[in-house]
């Protein structure tokens, strides 16, 4: 049998990885965003907003609760008026994966002298039978989500049901930047229900679109693609370097005093959750 060169191999090879990546990316650029789908339990009612000069009518804040194992006993969604004028505190929490994991989640939470406290968190849109891994998550698999939430049912599942070590440091924000940065968030949730959009673990997943926005309120302040932003754990760091935190102390300080985890064990689910864990003059630890 006629032995074909290593010169030919080498060249087959070549044009067939580059026919193969060719057909991956033209799969890619030309699949459809899912605007319908068996969607996990809490991701499956889309929020908006309405405005109406200081007032904003969210609709579909969702509000469950959880049992141990996290699966939701209760579905609720609420709609709620805000008066953009009483909003006093923004804040950012992150929760790491794990306490040893380079990844984690980041979101918002808005706080109104009312006693109401807002949360707008960035996620990837997953049917049941789908599940989140960093390789999905750079392909487009997923479509973009902004889910409005009843902080303590945003808070709850993940401190008190994962027991996530979570961190709530507050924004160095006054209320009219704090105001500018809700419209805004509520103006993109609005807009992905009209026109969908993927979601991506580099340039569009939580911390990079939190990173967007912020730049619309103070330009230039984050860099939307920063190691920080894709290693997301570290992203108080960033944050903290940056001059977002109200804190002058050191980060490892910083976590010590803005961790909720175990303030939130203990309190349980009380209806001035939000309040009780950030009993912040405390050791919390």
């Amino acid at each position: 049998m006629k032995k074909i060169p290593y010169r030919k191999i080498f060249k087959y090879t070549g044009l067939f990885i580059i026919l193969l990546l060719a057909v991956i990316i033209i799969w890619q650029l030309t699949k459809q965003i899912p605007t319908e789908g068996n969607w996990k339990d809490t991701l499956k009612v889309l929020s908006t907003a309405e405005f109406n000069g200081d007032l904003v009518t969210v609709k579909n804040v969702r509000n469950f609760q959880y049992n141990a194992s996290g699966t939701p006993t209760v579905e609720n969604w609420y709609d709620k008026t805000y008066d953009l004028k009483k909003l006093v505190k923004v804040w950012y929490i992150i929760d790491p994966f794990y306490s040893t994991s380079p990844f984690a989640h980041t979101f918002l939470s808005f706080q109104f002298s009312d006693g109401s406290y807002l949360a707008i968190t960035i996620e990837a849109r997953l049917t049941k039978d789908q599940e989140y891994s960093m390789w999905s998550g750079f392909t487009r698999t997923f479509p973009l989500m902004y889910i409005a939430a009843d902080e303590r049912d945003a808070v709850y599942i993940r401190a008190n049901i994962n027991k996530d070590g979570l961190y709530v440091y507050p924004l160095k924000a006054n209320s009219t930047d704090g105001r500018k940065l809700l419209v805004d968030m509520l103006n993109r949730m609005n807009d992905l229900v009209v026109h969908p959009t993927w979601y991506n673990a580099v340039y569009a997943n939580c911390t990079s679109s939190i990173a967007e926005h912020v730049n619309k309120i103070w330009p230039g302040l984050l860099p939307r693609f920063d190691w920080q932003v894709l290693f997301t754990s570290y992203a108080d760091q960033l944050a903290l370097d940056s001059g977002l935190l109200d804190t002058n102390l050191p980060l490892d300080q910083a976590r010590s005093k803005f961790y909720v985890t175990n303030i939130a064990q203990k309190i349980g689910y009380v209806s001035n959750y939000s309040d009780l864990i950030r009993g912040f003059t405390k050791n919390n630890r």
